[in-house]
């Protein structure tokens, strides 16, 4: 149901700080050119390009029919400060952490080069036009795991920045898969800065990591469906056989926009598989589902099942939700959630702990 921004719900007032830890900006392909590098910022000069429905010809496109793509709904931009504030003030945010919306395929972009020169732009743009920490926008610098290398420089020049507060790994549709020491560099670079490291998917990504499943699910629900918590499922399974967790024990990775019954039956099956081969992974000193609690936060949108609170309820209990659990709206996307939705649907929480989900988990997380 609408909410207008003046109509604070009275249980949000037991909330101290309520942290959006995904927040999407609608950047435009032509908003990040005049940021380019040379010699790219000549040769893509008089490019064009929409934004998340028809991706340009730099971002590929999964060719996805949906109602932004049709144009049936309008998602709303958020290309100005102006224009996150009416989001903020309809979520009743104090703090959002501000994501990508084209940049969720920098993965998938096939020159390694242009990529890397494509999040340095990102980054610049956002921080000339989005950044205010006054105003409790803040952001995660890009980087293309395509150039771990570049990306660490990338993260050591922007973690002094006022507003940085972690780093977007565009983990969908990578390969090799997140686990490989090829990342690593990504990984030493943003535990030295303190930084937390902010794992996001876009359904479309199936089609660079999963070509054939993606070809195969041809209607925009049934790779809706599966996309996301799968992707992640993959990257999360590669990282914690081969002992990510354990090289860097300080870093954590926040697992972005994927619901919440995955979570609990993840750690389950896995610690299940682990003890029965244990010599798959001999790094680990401990249970993957140990790791996952220890190393891991996820954010909350979007929540599945919201009609059976007690099995959001549950789910939420079962995954240590009031520990890693952090709120995010997905904000200006079309399925987007209001803040206190979340609120409803944890009647076992109390105070604190919704205050941990709201806010807290996430103040302890990114670097405000």
């Amino acid at each position: 149901m609408a909410q207008s921004a003046e109509e604070i719900p009275a249980r949000l007032k037991k909330i101290d700080t309520i942290v959006d830890c995904d927040f999407h900006v609608t950047e435009r392909q032509e908003d990040i050119l005049p940021y380019l590098p040379e010699p790219w910022s000549n040769v893509f000069g008089r490019s064009k390009g929409d934004d998340y429905g028809f991706l340009s010809s730099l971002y590929p496109s999964a060719g996805l029919i949906n109602p932004i793509t049709t144009g049936k709904v309008q998602s709303e931009s958020v290309r100005s400060k102006e224009e996150a504030q009416v989001g903020i003030d309809l979520i009743h945010s104090d703090k959002v952490v501000i994501t990508p919306t084209l940049n969720l395929y920098l993965g998938c972009v096939r020159n390694e080069e242009v990529a890397a020169a494509l999040a340095h732009a990102y980054n610049e743009w956002l921080l000339d036009t989005m950044i205010d920490t006054d105003r409790g926008m803040y952001g995660a610098a890009v980087v293309a795991p395509q150039k771990p290398q570049k990306a660490a420089e990338e993260i050591d020049d922007r973690a002094s920045e006022d507003g940085i507060a972690a780093v977007f790994f565009p983990s969908g549709g990578i390969s090799p898969l997140a686990g490989a020491e090829k990342y690593y560099p990504i990984y030493e670079a943003a535990e030295a800065n303190g930084l937390p490291v902010m794992m996001h998917n876009a359904s479309g990504n199936m089609m660079t990591a999963f070509p054939r499943a993606f070809a195969d699910l041809t209607r925009f629900i049934s790779s809706h469906v599966v996309a996301h918590p799968m992707m992640h499922m993959c990257n999360m399974a590669d990282m914690i056989t081969r002992g990510v967790p354990v090289r860097f024990p300080d870093l954590n990775f926040v697992v972005q926009e994927a619901g919440l019954g995955y979570i609990p039956y993840f750690m389950r099956r896995f610690d299940h598989e682990y003890h029965s081969k244990k010599e798959d992974a001999p790094m680990l000193e401990a249970e993957p589902s140990e790791y996952i609690r220890r190393n891991f936060s996820f954010t909350s949108q979007p929540i599945e099942g919201t009609g059976e609170p007690e099995y959001v309820d549950s789910m939420v209990r079962l995954m240590g939700g009031e520990d890693n659990l952090m709120f995010s709206s997905d904000y200006p996307h079309l399925d987007f959630d209001y803040t206190d939705e979340m609120m409803n649907l944890l009647p076992s929480f109390d105070v604190d702990e919704l205050n941990n989900v709201y806010g807290q988990n996430a103040l302890e997380t990114f670097d405000f």
